[in-house]
């Protein structure tokens, strides 16, 4: 009988510790998971760790993340359309973490010209500009590129590190009559265009003139007169028939926008992602370049 005392307060102890070390537990959890108190109750929060703050960048990425509805709405659509990992720090300052490892800012907190953001952009620069479509009409604000900004670091990370890595992603494509070498993650959206053209050839054979000698496509070099790549370096952009072209660059004295290419192919380059350098102020005409982000509505600025 006194054994079975011994087993019975025994037990009795043990049930009573268990059930208070697992209400202690829940308060734990219940007040970590909690939202933080507002008004008169709310406590001052504790400075965050290095290690919670190393938290809240991992798990800020999209795809998977605890919170992805708090990374900025063109940072998000940048990452669909050349992939990467958005990361937050402490301050709530927004970066985007490349595969080859580099770390671009989302905004860099400066105020810009047009042509402070095409020298020393941040990804949202590239968002600045709303690219237009519809009828052409001459570009007057000298504001007005949309398009003509791009994060180096982006553009290398996506589509090569150098001339040889970009070479060894070209591919054949078809256009009017022509072989060309194309990066193959724009190549599909090229072939599409090569179909439209085709059909307006045969509708309008005097729309040949403007593909008889193509300017070029990949050409690993810069932008006349910068150092920065130009968008051919990355095998992305065309340029059509050199001699029906206006650029920026040949107008004597102040520049004024000038234009010969037809409406019909700008539409069939526009339809596929190309923005069009006559669409800038700084004009190149020729000019076609694939950037699907600027035609994703999700990537513009409510």
């Amino acid at each position: 009988m006194l054994e079975r005392r011994f087993w019975c307060v025994a037990l009795a102890t043990y049930v009573t510790a268990a059930v208070g070390a697992f209400a202690c537990r829940t308060r734990a959890v219940s007040r970590a998971e909690s939202p933080p108190a507002t008004g008169d109750a709310a406590a001052t929060p504790a400075a965050p760790s290095a290690t919670a703050a190393a938290d809240a960048e991992a798990t800020a990425s999209i795809g998977g993340a605890e919170d992805a509805g708090a990374v900025p709405r063109g940072l998000a659509c940048l990452i669909e359309h050349y992939g990467g990992r958005a990361v937050v720090d402490a301050a709530g300052a927004w970066s985007l973490e490349l595969p080859d490892g580099a770390v671009v800012p989302w905004d860099d907190g400066r105020s810009k010209t047009t042509a402070e953001r095409i020298a020393s952009p941040d990804l949202e620069d590239m968002l600045a500009l709303r690219y237009p479509r519809g009828a052409i009409a001459p570009v007057t604000d000298v504001e007005h590129d949309p398009g003509r900004v791009r994060v180096e670091a982006l553009f290398r990370a996506t589509y090569g590190a150098d001339a040889r890595a970009v070479a060894r992603s070209l591919v054949d494509v078809k256009l009017a009559g022509h072989v060309v070498r194309f990066h193959e993650r724009a190549a599909p959206a090229l072939s599409r265009v090569a179909a439209r053209i085709d059909a307006l050839l045969r509708a309008d054979p005097s729309l040949r003139r403007y593909f008889r000698e193509l300017g070029g496509t990949f050409h690993p070099r810069n932008i006349a007169g910068t150092n920065r790549s130009s968008a051919h370096a990355w095998g992305i952009a065309i340029d059509i028939d050199t001699s029906m072209s206006d650029y920026w660059r040949n107008a004597r004295g102040e520049i004024v926008w000038r234009n010969r290419i037809p409406a019909a192919i700008v539409e069939a380059f526009e339809a596929e992602g190309f923005v069009w350098g006559g669409r800038w102020f700084h004009y190149d005409t020729m000019h076609f370049e694939w950037r699907p982000e600027l035609f994703d509505e999700r990537c513009v600025s409510p």
